[in-house]
């Protein structure tokens, strides 16, 4: 106290701070009075939640179209065979003696191809045929013999065997003469001829090969599923590639697989009756199955859905986007042929990339553009 009555200045200080602090605490206190105040008489904004505006639907192009009647069809590859080919061989040793047919020309049934020499065969006829005289001369004369009682039913016997023999070895003499020409068991192609004038054949050599041209064969193979879908007589189209197209119906099935191959082996009968096909020519055949309702369409036209389906993306009648997987039937370079799918459907052609299943688009028909231009 003393300290502070020594000096008075500090007393003065004292005195000076504290009532400054007075004042400003009630300045302060009538500032918060007065932005009270304030607060009050000013209504506060209410938040205004702007409403939720709809998206706008995507544009898209859309192509209305029906199905149509689509053939189901098995093709595959497969070759022109000839009907049949028959050898032809000599059954008599001989030289060759004329020659009745160039090679590749076409020959009706029963035409010379070759003719032997007749040697002595001619000269074995005739005495095979006296002797069947003799021996019917001899057979009549013991039978009167054994009704006067002078000849036995063992005599009567032998003489008849003895005349049997000889008409056998002239009907042996016969067929010999006959063997020596030959001729074309059927109308066909003379595709091969071994042997000229001059050659000596031996029993058993080949002379001439026979093709039948009329009718001609097709020949493919089918696989194990493919088999329970053919029936004989099934008709059948093909096309060669030498632009011909022929019809026929099927004549073969075959029962037992390749081993190797796992494939059935098919003939196919077709007309030929000018000869127009040869044989070993390629062909595609085409096989009807049945009949469906289906959508042709472009390959652009696929697209995947979220499950990595590959399918087409169309409009609904409430312009909804649907995804139908796609169930092919035919694939060419004309387009994709699409079974399993409503008969009227709108298909996106353009922007199906940018929309999904279940959105809504503003559809436009293809015709409507191609009008404007």
């Amino acid at each position: 106290m003393n300290f502070i009555l020594k000096r008075p200045y500090i007393l003065a200080l004292f005195i000076v701070i504290a009532l400054a602090a007075w004042l400003f605490s009630e300045k302060i206190v009538d500032v918060l009075a007065h932005q009270e105040k304030i607060s009050e008489e000013i209504p506060v904004e209410e938040t205004i939640v702007p409403p939720k505006v709809a998206p706008i639907p995507i544009q898209v192009r859309i192509r209305e179209q029906k199905a149509q009647p689509l053939t189901r069809e098995i093709i595959l590859t497969g070759r022109t065979a000839p009907f049949r080919i028959v050898t032809l061989r000599t059954e008599v040793d001989a030289h060759v003696e004329k020659i009745g047919a160039k090679r590749g020309a076409r020959v009706k049934k029963g035409e010379l191809i070759v003719r032997l020499a007749t040697d002595d065969r001619a000269l074995r006829l005739k005495g095979a045929q006296a002797l069947v005289k003799q021996r019917e001369f001899e057979y009549k004369a013991k039978k009167n013999l054994s009704k006067r009682g002078y000849q036995s039913q063992v005599q009567i016997a032998e003489a008849l065997t003895l005349l049997e023999n000889a008409k056998t070895q002239v009907k042996q003499a016969q067929i010999a003469l006959e063997n020596l020409v030959i001729r074309a068991p059927f109308s066909g192609i003379l595709e091969q001829r071994l042997v000229e004038k001059g050659d000596y054949v031996s029993i058993g050599d080949t002379i001439a090969e026979l093709i039948d041209e009329n009718p001609f064969l097709l020949k493919g193979e089918v696989t194990e599923r493919q088999r329970q879908y053919l029936k004989l007589k099934k008709r059948v189209t093909a096309r060669l590639v030498t632009g011909q197209t022929v019809k026929g119906r099927i004549t073969l099935i075959s029962a037992r697989a390749n081993e190797s191959t796992r494939t059935f082996d098919i003939e196919i009968e077709v007309p030929n009756r000018k000869g127009r096909l040869a044989a070993g020519i390629t062909c595609e055949i085409r096989i009807p199955i049945e009949t469906v309702n289906a959508h042709k369409v472009s390959s652009a036209l696929l697209s995947l859905n979220d499950d990595g389906v590959l399918g087409v993306k169309t409009v609904s009648a409430d312009n909804y986007v649907n995804f139908f997987p796609a169930k092919f039937a035919r694939a060419n370079t004309e387009g994709l042929w699409l079974t399993g799918l409503p008969k009227q459907l709108s298909f996106i052609t353009v922007g199906q990339g940018f929309v999904r299943p279940g959105d809504i688009v503003q559809p436009v028909l293809e015709s409507e553009i191609a009008s404007k231009k």
